[in-house]
């Protein structure tokens, strides 16, 4: 039986909506629908999370959906994380390249690509799902996070006050 198919009789035996199934996944309505329709498939991490809502193995739930089977059993080629550090490298690289090419003066473009930096750090704090993060993250993860983040902080803090006590000395 297809995975779309068991995970739609099971939360109708639970007498679930569909919002109610995704606010326990904290996922969207849509996602659910998306299973339920066979448009898509559930992550190992939701087939595990939907076993544990409905009580069942998760044998009982995949295994006769073969490509539900193929999809958690091919090996992704990088990982997220991976994909971020080299993709950052080689934009940065290119990038970089680019700049000495044009013959950017980089002591006038610094400030400006630092706040383009500081702004997109922010959305991306708002984009991160922190109910898995924080079940990934480790005491010493949080303790070098701090500290990078309090090293990134400080000169933005210092830029700040100056430019404060600049405009402040102007009037």
């Amino acid at each position: 039986m297809k995975i779309g198919v068991q995970i739609k009789q099971q939360r109708e035996g639970h007498q679930w909506s569909q919002q109610e199934l995704a606010d326990k996944l904290h996922i969207s309505r849509q996602s659910i629908s998306k299973w339920e329709q066979d448009t898509a498939l559930p992550s190992f991490a939701n087939v595990v999370a939907l076993s544990d809502l409905f009580e069942l193995s998760i044998d009982d739930l995949v295994r006769a959906d073969d490509d539900l089977m193929n999809h958690l059993t091919s090996p992704s080629r990088f990982s997220s994380s991976e994909k971020v550090l080299w993709g950052s490298i080689l934009l940065a690289a290119v990038s970089f390249v680019s700049l000495l090419i044009l013959r950017v003066n980089f002591s006038v473009i610094t400030p400006w690509l630092q706040s383009a930096s500081e702004i997109c750090l922010i959305w991306l704090l708002f984009t991160v799902d922190w109910r898995k993060i924080n079940q990934a993250i480790t005491r010493r993860s949080v303790i070098l996070a701090i500290i990078v983040l309090t090293l990134y902080l400080i000169p933005s803090f210092n830029d700040l006050l100056q430019g404060f006590l600049a405009g402040v000395g102007q009037k």
